[in-house]
This record gives structure tokens, C-alpha cells and sequence, in this order.
């Protein structure tokens, strides 16, 4: 049987995308896999796609795996920043403007001009509750240290760019940035709360009133139910039934609740669309962190596309910071009110 040949090309392009050996012809496609590709796709290392045991067919179980492995990393484009210029002094007052330092100083001491990675990352939230809320959230991170680099994202778009396609990228984007992205994703997940926090307000500030005229509702019609106890016509019969309703009221009203609480409680789905990472020509500095009669030194970065001293990231609690405080020649952070 001959292959649809737009199907026959995306398994071969995504086949050897992933590290495999594909070979396509019009009624099959000959694979050689590497182990975690098929493990992940439940193939044995030499496939054949195509025929009775393997069909690749619209709707089918393999290509249902195909497109879920496919799509289930986000694509990352690769590119570096044009600089046309780097600063070449006046760092002091950078550093005196950009960081603090508590009961310390800074000491600039050698710089030097390098290239080092940021990453921006694009995300798509749901807020799930009695109403919806969605949106997108960008954020930049250092790869190198995980510091959130505020403004970034937006102040890239005044530079030229090189991008560069997925077979040649240069030695610079370094594999390993396991560690700071997941720092990243943990600022961008707060970010998104804090984004979403009038929309959780208004549904909190809904469920109390909600609440509130539940129980006052129950209250008054437990009231009303009494005040008929008392009339003459009812029979002993009738009284026993009213009353057991009387007393089934609050437990009534108590799954009432719970439905409502159920209904405005509020679930935040976070998923990362697309990823940018770029190269970008730096001053580094080695600066000396003077206290009392220790001192110590440490790398930070004049960012020329923010105009700005790069934040640094706590040793204790992993936050971005610029404001810096001490403790046994230890950076521990405290995050300043400027990002």
C-alpha cells in the first residue's frame, strides 16, 4: 500500500531529528532507533513503519505516538544578539545603581568581554474556576546562574538578531541548564499566581458571598419550617416528618457548601509554548565583595541589551535579587522591591 508521502516525510524528518537511521520508500519507512527513542515510542530498535504490524495510517495508534512525542517538548529557536557596542566603563555607578549590598561593598576589579546565554521562555496559563482566565507570560533567565532578567524579553526586539538552524549551533549553548531552568519555571509559576491573583480574589470574594446566602437561605427556611410545627392541622404524623426535615437542614446546606467550594475553586494549568535562547556579547566583571576583614569574589554581568548589572541569584534560596546581605562570607539574599 502507498504511503501518504506528507506522513512518510514528518516520520522520516522526526525519526532522524531524534537520532535514528531512516530510510523512506513509497509503501514503508526502514528505521534503526536509538534506545530511549524506542523506548519512548515502544518500537523495537529496527522498525519497520508501514504494513500490517506497523501501520502508519491517519488515526493510527503509531502515529498518535508519533505526534504526542513530537509535540510534547516545546521548540526552542537559537540565535545571537547583535551588539554594536559594550561598555567599557563606568561600572562603579552601574553596580551602585543595580545592587546593594548590606553592611558591604562591592570592588570592581578585572573585566573582560565574553559571551554568555539567556533563554526566554514563553508560557500559556488556564485558570479554571466558575469562570476562565488565560493568557501568556514571558520571562528571561540567565542560563548560566538562573537569574530572572527583568525587561529582556522586550528589549531584545531593538537589536539585530542571527538565528541558526538545529544542526549548527555553536559550542556556547551549553546542554546542561537543567538546574536554572527549573529555577526559571518555579519564578514563572509565581509571576503567573501573581498575574492571576484579582481573578482568584474575585472568585474567593464570590464564594463567600454565595456562602453567606446559602446558609441565611437554610437559616430562614428552618425558621419558617418551626413556626409551622405550631399550626393546629398538622398530625403527630406530619409534625415528625417536618421536624426530621428541620434536622436534615444543616447537613443539606453543609454539601451545598461543598458544591460551591468545588465550583469556585480555582485550577491553574501552566505549559510552556516556545522557548529563545541567544547569545549575547557581555562585560564580565570580577568583583570583590568586601566584609569586614574577608572579601570575596565573584563574576557579575553588564547586560547591554537591558542597559543594566544582571540581578544575582541567592545561594540559599535560589531567588533573583539585587539587594545582597551576608552571612559567614555567604551570599544570602533577601529580594529587593526593584524587580
Amino acid at each position: 500500500m502507498i504511503l501518504d508521502p506528507d506522513l512518510v516525510r514528518f516520520t522520516t524528518q522526526f525519526l532522524e531529528k531524534n537520532g535514528a537511521l531512516a530510510d523512506a520508500h513509497s509503501d514503508h519507512i526502514h528505521a534503526v532507533l536509538p534506545q530511549d527513542l524506542a523506548d519512548v515510542l515502544n518500537f523495537p530498535e529496527e522498525v519497520r513503519l508501514g504494513g500490517e504490524d506497523h501501520p502508519l495510517l491517519y488515526g493510527s495508534p503509531i502515529l498518535d505516538r508519533l505526534v504526542h512525542t513530537a509535540t510534547d517538548g516545546i521548540p526552542v529557536a537559537y540565535g545571537a544578539v547583535s551588539i554594536p557596542y559594550i561598555k567599557k566603563a563606568g561600572f562603579d555607578a552601574a553596580i551602585a545603581q543595580d545592587l546593594s549590598i548590606v553592611n558591604g561593598k562591592f570592588q570592581v576589579g578585572v573585566r573582560a568581554e565574553t559571551r554568555t546565554s539567556y533563554m526566554i521562555i514563553t508560557s500559556r496559563y488556564v485558570a479554571l474556576s466558575d469562570e476562565r482566565k488565560e493568557g501568556l507570560m514571558r520571562l528571561t533567565f540567565h542560563e548560566s546562574s538562573g537569574a530572572i532578567i527583568a525587561g529582556f524579553e522586550d528589549a531584545i526586539t531593538d537589536f539585530e538578531c542571527t538565528y541558526y538552524r538545529q544542526g549548527s549551533l555553536p559550542p556556547q549553548f551549553s546542554p546542561r541548564i537543567g538546574v536554572s531552568l527549573q529555577t526559571a519555571l518555579k519564578s514563572l509559576q509565581h509571576r503567573i499566581e501573581e498575574e492571576l491573583a484579582p481573578f482568584i480574589s474575585s472568585m474567593r470574594r464570590r464564594l463567600h458571598r454565595d456562602v453567606t446566602n446559602t446558609r441565611e437561605y437554610y437559616r430562614s427556611l428552618a425558621d419558617e419550617m418551626r413556626i409551622s410545627l405550631a399550626h393546629p392541622n398538622l398530625s403527630d404524623t406530619q409534625r415528625m416528618e417536618r421536624q426530621q426535615k428541620i434536622d436534615s437542614l444543616p447537613s443539606e446546606a453543609d454539601r451545598k457548601i461543598a458544591d460551591l467550594q468545588h465550583k469556585y475553586d480555582t485550577r491553574i494549568h501552566i505549559r510552556a509554548c516556545v522557548g529563545e535562547r541567544y547569545l549575547v556579547d557581555v562585560a564580565q566583571l570580577i568583583v570583590t565583595i568586601l566584609y569586614r576583614k574577608a572579601a570575596r569574589t565573584l563574576p557579575v554581568y553588564y547586560n547591554p541589551v537591558t542597559r543594566r548589572i544582571d540581578p544575582l541569584v541567592c545561594e540559599s534560596c535560589k531567588k533573583t535579587t539585587r539587594r545582597i546581605f551576608l552571612f559567614m562570607m555567604k551570599v544570602v539574599a533577601k529580594l529587593s522591591p526593584q524587580l
